[in-house]
């Protein structure tokens, strides 16, 4: 989308550069009763909607169990008083993997009614801009570049279909599972739940910062592909060879290309390389928290706190969980803004008024009629200059034949 101005809102959403999604988003247009227009959208799904947020509530609440019985499977089923106890041992593991499958079926499902949802609202709202574009006059496709249009009509609206998956289903889903998360380690061991919530925000906001520079990279990675290949359609093209032959310029266009060359090899050992801390960083964090909280745990067993083997595996299981969620959480604001963003340009241009629209008493005409045209009462204006009425205020003609008439040739309909 280089190169494009007033699109691909909804690309970015989830992931990229949060500077320069806030930037593009600032320039979104004011819509009155924006919410209640995109809630009008998406009124026929609402039943598919009301299914895919109780999903998501359940998928949600589920994903917290598996480490809550994971500790009764340690303290009952592998290290009770007397040795592995197998009968349960087996029930515990069952009940996990049952758990596993419901979850994964039932995050099949909210995909499947997410993207149903999204892509019929994408698809109606295109047709639906596509209609209303082609009523538009051509003046307005003189003053609009095409990119911005094919943006309009591609990117923005193509972005509908993710806002479902991007924006609502990871709201709720994060907000859920981090809040049932947290009372799951409170349940488990209230100490360690603070030693957890002191250092997780450290992880989040390292990742993050990371996750933003890698971002930026990227950007500037595509940025210069882009100037790469503009190089490549004017230097090698006809007309590009031609002028480079004439002035004897084939060195200066190699040197020009090199350069950009060079600075694309260097952007992409970094962005490799930014990719490779990204990782060792979240590896040595991930590592960080559970040792610190062995440690804690030791010394409260030694202080006489109950705390069991399973709750210790338990409770880790749950934190290592709460990263993700949590760096999604960061991003609602960021994400409601992005989709918001993203139909208030679609909107700005379904509320744009056609210059010439039909009568409101006018009718398809017959089919004996097709091809004659009749004048009455023209008047034609160059911009900015008052009208000048035609002198032929009435003129007909028939089909296969032109208008005969002393009007100019520039016509319009008379304001």
């Amino acid at each position: 989308m280089s190169g494009m101005r007033g699109g691909g809102g909804g690309r970015m959403m989830g992931g990229g550069d949060a500077a320069a999604q806030r930037a593009a988003n600032a320039t979104a247009p004011k819509i009155p009763d924006l919410l209640k227009r995109i809630s009008q959208l998406f009124a026929p799904h609402r039943r598919a909607l009301t299914t895919t947020i109780v999903l998501v509530l359940i998928s949600a609440g589920i994903s917290v169990l598996p480490p809550l019985i994971t500790k009764e499977l340690f303290d009952r089923g592998l290290f009770p008083a007397g040795g592995p106890n197998i009968p349960v041992l087996v029930e515990l593991v069952t009940a996990i993997v049952v758990l596993l499958i419901v979850s994964a079926a039932m995050g099949v499902w909210q995909t499947w009614l997410t993207a149903n949802v999204g892509n019929m609202v994408m698809g109606a709202l295109r047709i639906r801009l596509f209609g209303h574009l082609q009523a538009m006059e051509l003046a307005f496709f003189t003053r609009t570049k095409t990119g911005v249009i094919q943006s309009r009509l591609q990117n923005d609206v193509g972005g509908v279909a993710g806002v479902l998956s991007n924006t609502i289903s990871s709201v709720i889903g994060n907000t859920v599972t981090v809040i049932a998360a947290f009372v799951s380690m409170l349940v488990l061991s209230w100490q360690l739940t603070i030693v957890a919530v002191v250092l997780l925000p450290v992880l989040v906001i390292a990742q993050r910062r990371v996750g933003q520079v890698r971002a930026r990279i990227a950007t500037k990675t595509q940025e210069s592909l882009s100037d790469m290949t503009a190089i490549t359609q004017e230097a090698l093209s006809v007309s590009g060879i031609l002028l480079a032959k004439s002035f004897n310029q084939q060195q200066a266009e190699t040197a020009r290309y090199e350069a950009e060359n060079q600075n694309q090899i260097s952007l992409q050992v970094r962005q490799q390389m930014s990719g490779q801390w990204f990782f060792a960083m979240v590896n040595i964090f991930l590592s960080i928290i559970p040792a610190v909280i062995y440690i804690v745990a030791a010394y409260l067993i030694t202080g006489g706190t109950d705390v069991t083997a399973g709750t210790i595996v338990a409770f880790t299981t749950v934190q290592a969980r709460l990263m993700f969620p949590l760096l999604g959480l960061l991003r609602v604001a960021l994400d409601l803004q992005t989709s918001s963003a993203l139909f208030a340009r679609i909107f700005e241009y379904l509320d744009l008024v056609p210059a010439i629209t039909d009568r409101p008493d006018s009718h398809a005409v017959r089919p004996e009629q097709l091809g004659r045209i009749e004048f009455d009462d023209v008047v034609f204006r160059y911009p900015q200059t008052l009208p000048r009425r035609s002198r032929a205020s009435r003129s007909r003609s028939s089909p296969g034949s032109s208008p005969r008439s002393s009007a100019p040739r520039v016509l319009a309909r008379r304001p």
